[in-house]
């Protein structure tokens, strides 16, 4: 089976989100994970060319890997 792509769960950009740390839309979703838990984020840029073509939540990169979101506090 491939592996989970950060286009699989695409979300527009929204205006603010940092574009550092950031991710492709050719990278595995547990790339985007590790980057996320690492900068302490809950979504992070996806660049394509040097912009902003979307972003991915936290949240939807857990359940599309098969694992419990954290959910909202």
């Amino acid at each position: 089976m491939r592996s989970k792509k950060v286009q699989d769960i695409l979300l527009p950009y929204k205006e603010g989100t940092p574009l550092d740390p950031f991710v492709t839309l050719e990278d595995k979703i547990v790339r985007a994970i590790e980057l996320m838990v690492t900068n302490n984020t809950r979504c992070i840029a996806v660049v394509r060319n040097n912009r902003p073509v979307g972003m991915v939540r936290l949240q939807d990169a857990f359940e599309k890997v098969g694992l419990q979101g954290s959910g909202t506090a």
